[in-house]
């Protein structure tokens, strides 16, 4: 490290001496020979405080300009947040409407066949797999154990406790529903069967199927009416996957519910008909 560096400041106060020195003979003895000497030779002298003060003046105003941008900063990504936040809000308020509206829509085209209660899901199985949901409505309100539950996507399952002001769903995924079916495209009749492995992965069991009616991946599996459970044409789910035996003969199929139960919100529940 050099003289300068390591005495700066005793630097700094020399050329101000100087330069003030320059300045003060200047003033009183005017221009001569002697002041062309002097000026000549503090010059440099000059020009370096000159420049040291522009630079002081410039790390001045840059030390003021980054603290506004940082302010500038901390104001735009506060908006941004909030901007966020706003459009998460408007598109779950957009999403809750459409889905209040489909339920609605679902509702009227039922009415003149069939009296219905819209209910809220307010949980969900404790064993898993959402075998089973709580709504918020009950027998006050006229819902009994038997009911038919589905939404404006398809069969969610039925009614099999009811309180005054709660009742429990047993959903298509539980071992013990069965459900009588029909394949939309070939009018073929069979069961849907809920399945402890295939509900791990949120499927269901297609058999018992007409063995005189193929079935393909792909196919729309809507309830028959049957067994008085469900009224006919609610959709369950599509075909997934096709099992055979060694005859070639079906031995079951995999259903993929329509009804996303992870997404489950509110239902339509069947009262009357």
């Amino acid at each position: 490290m050099n003289f300068f560096s390591r005495n700066w400041k005793t630097t700094v106060i020399v050329i101000a001496a100087i330069s003030a020195g320059c300045f003060v003979f200047e003033h009183f003895a005017g221009f001569n020979p002697v002041t062309t000497v002097v000026n000549t030779v503090a010059s440099p002298v000059k020009s370096g405080f000159s420049y040291i003060a522009h630079s002081l003046g410039n790390l001045r105003d840059f030390v003021w300009d980054m603290r506004a941008y940082r302010e500038d900063n901390e104001r735009l990504e506060s908006e941004i947040i909030k901007l966020k936040q706003d459009a998460r809000d408007i598109s779950a308020y957009k999403d809750e409407n459409e889905r209040l509206k489909a339920l609605l829509e679902l509702s009227e085209s039922t009415s003149e066949d069939y009296e219905s209660v819209a209910a809220d899901v307010i949980s969900y199985s404790q064993s898993g797999w959402y075998r089973s949901i709580e709504l918020n409505k009950g027998t006050i309100h006229g819902i009994q154990k038997g009911n038919a539950v589905i939404t404006p996507d398809g069969v969610v399952g039925t009614v099999t406790e009811a309180g005054p002001a709660y009742s429990i769903v047993t959903t298509i995924l539980d071992k013990s529903s069965v459900t009588g079916i029909k394949v939309s495209r070939t009018e073929g009749t069979g069961l849907v069967e809920g399945d402890d492995e295939l509900a791990k992965d949120l499927k269901c069991k297609l058999s018992f199927l007409d063995r005189n009616t193929p079935v393909i991946v792909g196919d729309v599996i809507e309830t028959s009416g049957s067994g008085g459970l469900y009224p006919a044409g609610f959709v369950i789910g599509t075909v997934v996957k096709v099992s055979a035996n060694s005859a070639g003969s079906l031995n079951f199929a995999e259903v993929d519910p329509a009804v996303d139960f992870g997404a489950l919100r509110s239902v339509l529940v069947i009262v009357g008909g």
